[in-house]
């Protein structure tokens, strides 16, 4: 299987739909980026890492601003809101960070519209997060969420030896369930997620609606794109 990672996905598990022009996939497993894809957490980021700063005596940032810094993991989110201040501590931004996200994790986060019902409706495939935020973060929001049942894996930026756009996470739950490339998909929200599918030959499925920067995604040139979550029904059986 190794070998057939780096090749992208053939025409053999494709079938007519209507959706967009395009055709439905046949897919074994579905995995989704987690933060601005499944689950809208800006406010919540928002708030920690403002939080952080003023904790600081640094100036705060937009929800604007920081929805840029958000996707790379807890590291760069922090290193990114702290540039240009003078302030170099990173390691006490990051804890910070951690403590205050920590104590106001589900203030404003849900899914985004139809997240529930997605996941509900491929229950009869294997489904995974593949994410850059903290494994223990993803797992008690979903808890929070009443929805951590519905994953068989889930994989953190501190789950494996390396962040997206490593394909090393994903590489992993393809070996994990046996699945080939081209049974599968990656759901999410920005180039990184783009990078990250193309190095594992995985089709990538990007959402209009999350943090990713649309002219970058653009020049990622994901495999499709779409507007709502309830699309996956279409385009993926």
């Amino acid at each position: 299987m190794a070998n057939n990672r780096l090749t992208r996905l053939n025409e053999s598990s494709l079938s007519a739909s209507p959706a967009k022009g395009l055709v439905a996939r046949k897919i074994s497993l579905i995995v989704y980026d987690f933060d601005g894809t499944l689950v809208d957490t800006l406010f919540d980021i928002a708030d920690a890492v403002n939080l952080s700063l003023n904790e600081l005596g640094l100036r705060t940032l937009s929800r604007a601003t920081i929805r840029k810094y958000v996707g790379k993991g807890v590291e760069r989110l922090m290193a990114q809101s702290i540039d240009g201040t003078g302030y170099t501590d990173l390691p006490r931004a990051v804890e910070l960070f951690r403590r205050h996200y920590s104590e106001n994790l589900m203030n404003h986060t849900r899914f985004y519209p139809s997240g529930r019902e997605i996941l509900d409706h491929f229950r009869d495939k294997k489904q995974a997060i593949c994410s850059n935020k903290p494994e223990d973060f993803v797992r008690r929001i979903l808890e929070s969420l009443k929805s951590l049942d519905y994953f068989d894996a889930i994989l953190g930026g501190d789950s494996v030896e390396s962040k997206k756009p490593d394909p090393e996470g994903l590489l992993h739950l393809l070996d994990r369930f046996q699945c080939s490339p081209e049974m599968a998909v990656l759901v999410g929200d920005s180039p990184v997620d783009i990078e990250t599918g193309k190095r594992a030959g995985v089709y990538t499925c990007i959402v209009n609606y999350g943090f990713g920067n649309p002219k970058e995604i653009a020049s990622a040139n994901p495999d499709c794109c779409i507007d709502h979550l309830s699309e996956l029904k279409d385009l993926f059986y």
